[in-house]
């Protein structure tokens, strides 16, 4: 829904992918585009239907990332709603069980000839666990247009995650315009490679200025290919006094195209402290469910190198590394479990990881493993 995407795209450089597929060491640029029909009662409001554009790029690295979103909704009115948000954050790297994390983003929305906007800094201290942990953080800026007020916000979170499974709890406590809220938020999201269900509950009760409501939403989405997801949604959220969106009731469906980048299920409110466990956890359960992990065989001459995979007989092995600009390729079956591919790569260290039907992209054995900031898992071989 449009208003959601508004107020969640001024965090989108704080997230990372919640996809099992660790990510490569090195940095990598996603753009997204998702598209469909909407059903949206704003507060305030009649029903109304609604289609929807809402392209999306950015740049992640171990540390950094970079990145804008936008979002297009036209009524049966056709009047418009477009808003847009640029957004920056930056983790530290841990010392302990301990990393900090500053963030920062700036957008603006207009409906018709109205208009808002903002500019919010936000800085959390992560204690990070092997499978659970919890920040605590503070938020403030300057909002314009319609009225200018200086939010402040002040919150707390704890998650775990088990196997597919993350959970997360939120207190939230925030000021604008003499209003005071209080939120308070349970979410929890389960995936595998292919499909991916979350549900959200909140309850703001009733403070200063504000009257309580409950609120929640269900969204479910099914890879159709490495590249295109159906995403169904729906529920109820509260309006965002940072950032000046409306509440509203919705009901949505459409697709979701990933342009470029490297292939993933779909973007996830997780920082990637959250999405490091959840890769460790994802690797964990990928291996007890295979068994005796797959084995790397290398053999070469020149630069045309053979990659032989030893592993179960199934249908589909498939491989990718920064030889192959992280996108994946498919090997050939060669033997009762035995699939091989030979590909032109360069002398020097290189990093891979692999999948077996469609599943979770593992560590091979004959690797050496290395993880990376983020938590994940790449495969590290020598091409001499």
């Amino acid at each position: 829904m449009a208003g959601r995407r508004g107020a969640a795209a001024a965090w989108l450089l704080s997230l990372s992918l919640a996809s099992p597929r660790p990510l490569p060491l090195d940095a990598q640029t996603v753009a997204t585009l998702e598209i469909g029909p909407s059903v949206v009662a704003y507060d305030g409001f009649l029903v109304s239907g609604a289609a929807i554009a809402s392209p999306s790029l950015r740049y992640d690295t171990p540390s950094l990332s970079l990145g804008t979103q936008g979002t297009w909704l036209v009524f049966e009115s056709r009047r418009n709603i477009l808003q847009w948000t640029a957004a920056a954050a930056w983790i530290t790297a841990p010392r302990g069980a301990w990393r900090a994390e500053f963030s920062g983003s700036f957008g603006i929305s207009s409906y018709d000839a109205s208009g808002f906007g903002h500019v919010l800094g936000r800085t959390r201290l992560h204690y990070q666990g092997d499978r659970s942990g919890g920040w605590v953080g503070a938020a403030t800026g300057q909002s314009f247009g319609e009225f200018d007020a200086t939010p402040f916000e002040v919150a707390l979170g704890l998650w775990t995650v088990q196997d597919r499974l993350s959970m997360a709890a939120s207190i939230t406590g925030s000021t604008v315009d003499g209003n005071g809220y209080l939120d308070l938020v349970g979410a929890a999201r389960w995936s595998t490679a292919t499909v991916q269900f979350d549900a959200q509950a909140g309850l703001r009760p009733a403070s200063l200025g504000t009257s309580g409501e409950v609120y929640g939403d269900l969204a479910a989405l099914a890879r159709v290919n490495d590249r295109i997801s159906v995403v169904l949604s729906g529920g109820t959220y509260p309006s965002d006094p940072l950032r000046g969106v409306l509440g509203a009731k919705y009901i949505t469906a459409g697709l979701r195209v990933q342009l470029f980048g490297a292939p993933a299920l779909a973007p996830a409110p997780h920082s990637p402290i959250i999405a490091g466990a959840l890769a460790r956890a994802a690797l964990a359960l990928a291996e007890s469910e295979h068994g005796t992990q797959a084995r790397l065989v290398i053999t070469q001459s020149g630069t045309l190198v053979t990659l032989r995979i030893e592993a179960r007989d199934t249908g589909l092995v498939e491989l990718m590394g920064d030889f192959t600009d992280w996108q994946p390729v498919a090997l050939t079956r060669v033997g009762t479990g035995i699939w091989e591919i030979t590909l032109d790569i360069t002398h020097g260290v290189h990093r891979l990881n692999l999948r077996i039907d469609n599943g979770t992209w593992l560590v091979p054995a004959g690797t050496r493993l290395e993880e990376t900031e983020f938590g994940g898992a790449v495969g590290v071989v020598l091409i001499r």
